[in-house]
């Protein structure tokens, strides 16, 4: 029998793919125009396999923790909303023309890459956490470090999915709001990361300190 927090974790990411594809409808105006490239029938397909696939995954969404630095909550509730705002204005200006690139197969392919590619690290990184993932920067109660698969290199891989997938987005639907976008969602990443390492240095001293002394915060052998 899957537990309460599981069964609300399904709802809410199932909710929440759904609020993205109808605002992504909506914004294109049919659902047979948005679907009529293959790269953004593509997208919509890497998010749905992506829902299914946590809906294996034992874990709460937004679980409280024993320790937490709360001022993360509302930007992980601001980006949530401006997420939404975009599933709605990308296909709209792809539709209408506003601010993007010339039609570019190559350019919508890249995109769908990306986004394939980051939703697939950001799936594994969030399964190899398992319950002890949270959508707030938290230190659950009987946490500990997570240092295997994805982590073993990178110790924020789901970041660095979510950075691929957040610009395959936009290459997707050629918009060129992207030059702006990646780089403001960048450094609110930082921020994050920041934060995050800030919390596990002090939840766990010396063992988190080794483990960031031979692994990468977003980037294997670059960053």
């Amino acid at each position: 029998m899957l537990r309460p927090y599981v069964l609300l974790k399904n709802f809410q990411i199932v909710f929440l793919f759904l609020i993205a594809l109808i605002l992504m409808i909506q914004g294109w105006g049919d659902h047979y125009g948005l679907l009529s490239h293959p790269a953004r029938a593509g997208l919509l397909a890497t998010l749905a396999l992506s829902v299914m696939v946590l809906l294996f995954v034992p874990f709460a969404l937004f679980p409280e923790g024993d320790k937490e630095i709360r001022r993360q909550r509302w930007a992980t509730d601001s980006a949530l909303g401006v997420l939404g705002g975009l599933c709605w204005f990308l296909p709209h200006a792809d539709r209408w023309g506003w601010l993007v690139w010339p039609e570019s197969d190559l350019l919508r392919y890249t995109g769908l890459t990306c986004t394939v590619l980051g939703m697939g690290i950001r799936v594994a990184g969030m399964a190899q956490l398992g319950a002890l993932f949270s959508g707030f920067v938290v230190v659950q109660e009987e946490h500990h470090l997570v240092t295997h698969g994805c982590y073993r290199w990178v110790r924020h891989p789901i970041y660095t999915g979510s950075l691929l997938a957040f610009a395959g987005l936009f290459l997707v639907f050629r918009s060129k709001l992207v030059l702006l976008a990646l780089p403001l969602y960048l450094l609110g990443t930082l921020w994050r990361v920041a934060d995050e390492e800030r919390l596990l240095a002090e939840a766990f001293g010396d063992e988190y300190t080794r483990y960031r002394s031979h692994t990468w915060r977003l980037l294997p052998f670059i960053y």
